[in-house]
């Protein structure tokens, strides 16, 4: 499948490599449907890029890169809807915000994970609301 990135070019991504969030992402309820891109030589981070809207993607960060003790709690009914059954059923991946000027110019969000099924494709962006994790972590060594 052909898809249009305004940040990476033209990517061809083979269809099973298709991500679907149902609920879309927390202020993009459309947008259902992404790829991940491997960045190469940096295995901490990937692209999630839209499958439908060429100008929206988002680097994302495999938390325990940088907080080897970040341990979001999935509740039973996330777990259900998306058949984890096993913890190595899913993958966890935090969105990067870069804001230039800003003291911490580097951050991620450790308290709205996304959690998908590594099996069905199937992911959905949870809010750890009672975890104390921080919307804005910052990445050192970024």
């Amino acid at each position: 499948m052909l898809i249009q990135s305004d940040r990476l070019g033209d990517l061809d991504v083979p269809e099973d490599k298709v991500l679907t969030f149902p609920d879309g992402l927390l202020g993009f309820p459309a947008d259902t449907r992404f790829v991940m891109i491997d960045i190469e030589d940096a295995d901490a981070y990937i692209w999630l890029q839209s499958t439908e809207d060429p100008a929206l993607a988002f680097l994302a960060v495999i938390p325990w890169h940088f907080f080897p003790d970040y341990e979001p709690e999935i509740d039973e009914a996330t777990q259900k809807e998306l058949e984890i059954r096993d913890p190595a059923d899913a993958i966890v991946l935090c969105l990067v915000t870069i804001r230039e000027g800003a003291s911490t110019p580097v951050t991620t969000n450790l308290l709205g994970p996304l959690i998908v099924n590594t099996t069905t494709k199937i992911g959905r962006q949870i809010v750890l609301a009672e975890s104390g994790y921080p919307a804005r972590a910052a990445l050192v060594g970024a």
